[in-house]
């Protein structure tokens, strides 16, 4: 009986997001985003292709030599092989996914956010709320049916436009390599979880749609764009035999950085955060990382869900 009217309110708290125009905004937003960054991906190819000229990637023939030969120092020059069409969409391919992670990291968590707490904030500004606590039902079950509700519908979301994004390039006989998509659908199931969570803190503690929109931002620049100047100001006054654990422990604690930087080493990219960082390949070789994001994201989920469930029951 318990787990049947879970079941039944977090169907009609998945009915009333699926009825939502803002949700049918976004969905219509991923469709054109993923079109265009295709096309866009596509024309950087075949505009600006990668050239590999004395074995150094993505640099042009122009290098300034002074008039020495750079065979001298072992650097011969690779000849640029003609790409066939089909290697010119797989790359356009690649670098539109590519994009679309970078643009999810922007996109996901604030949308999440400003859904999950305008639900709950509807809720209290209609009565709803008041009349679900004249109820003997434990509050968990009201927030953990939010909670589901919100990552279904996001899940519907994306599987509807990308699947679609899928589906259009299937029927016109394109193939392409699956590695990447399937790494582009976890970071943003990742991101769905972790932020629809969020958003239930800030619709707990939020009293009109004004403030939980202003906390919505609030939350999402802080995650986005301002922690990772905090990261470098605090890893600087860390000794350095505690700099690489105290900075993989800080980037554990905000999913968007644990997110980010364990795509870039799915996606063999570890070189970007340079020969002092390497480490970071051998805990993505064990295992180490993608067991650590889990369990990290898996927490903070967990805490989060349950300070929401405890400042809601408060009244906060």
């Amino acid at each position: 009986m318990k787990h049947y009217l879970l079941f039944s309110m977090t169907k009609h708290e998945l009915r009333l997001l699926l009825r939502s125009k803002w949700l049918m905004n976004f969905m219509v937003l991923f469709i054109f985003l993923s079109v265009l960054l295709y096309f866009y991906g596509l024309h950087s190819v075949q505009s600006d292709p990668a050239e590999v000229t004395y074995g150094l990637e993505s640099v042009g023939n122009n290098i300034d030599t002074n008039g020495v030969n750079p065979e001298w120092f072992g650097l011969k020059e690779i000849e640029q092989q003609s790409q066939t069409a089909a290697d010119i969409q797989q790359t356009a391919y690649n670098r539109s996914i590519a994009m679309l992670i970078n643009l999810s990291l922007w996109l996901v968590p604030i949308i999440c956010l400003v859904l999950g707490s305008n639900s709950i904030i509807a809720d209290k500004e209609s009565g709803r709320f008041g009349l679900f606590k004249t109820y003997q039902i434990p509050y968990w079950r009201y927030m953990t049916s939010k909670f589901a509700a919100l990552v279904l519908s996001m899940l519907v979301v994306l599987g509807v436009s990308y699947g679609l994004f899928g589906l259009i390039f299937s029927l016109i006989g394109q193939s392409f390599e699956a590695t990447i998509f399937q790494i582009f659908l976890v970071v943003n199931l990742l991101l769905i979880i972790m932020f629809s969570a969020a958003s239930l803190f800030v619709g707990a503690i939020s009293k009109t749609r004004m403030q939980g929109l202003s906390l919505a931002l609030f939350f999402w620049s802080m995650a986005v764009f301002v922690y990772e100047f905090i990261i470098f100001s605090i890893i600087d006054w860390i000794p350095y035999a505690f700099k690489l654990n105290s900075l993989f422990s800080l980037i554990l604690l905000n999913p968007v950085e644990s997110i980010r930087v364990w795509s870039i080493s799915k996606l063999n990219a570890e070189y970007v955060f340079g020969p002092e960082y390497l480490i970071i390949d051998q805990w993505g070789n064990s295992g180490v990382l993608t067991a650590s994001l889990i369990l990290s994201i898996f927490l903070l989920v967990f805490m989060t869900i349950a300070a929401s469930t405890k400042l809601l029951k408060r009244g906060v």
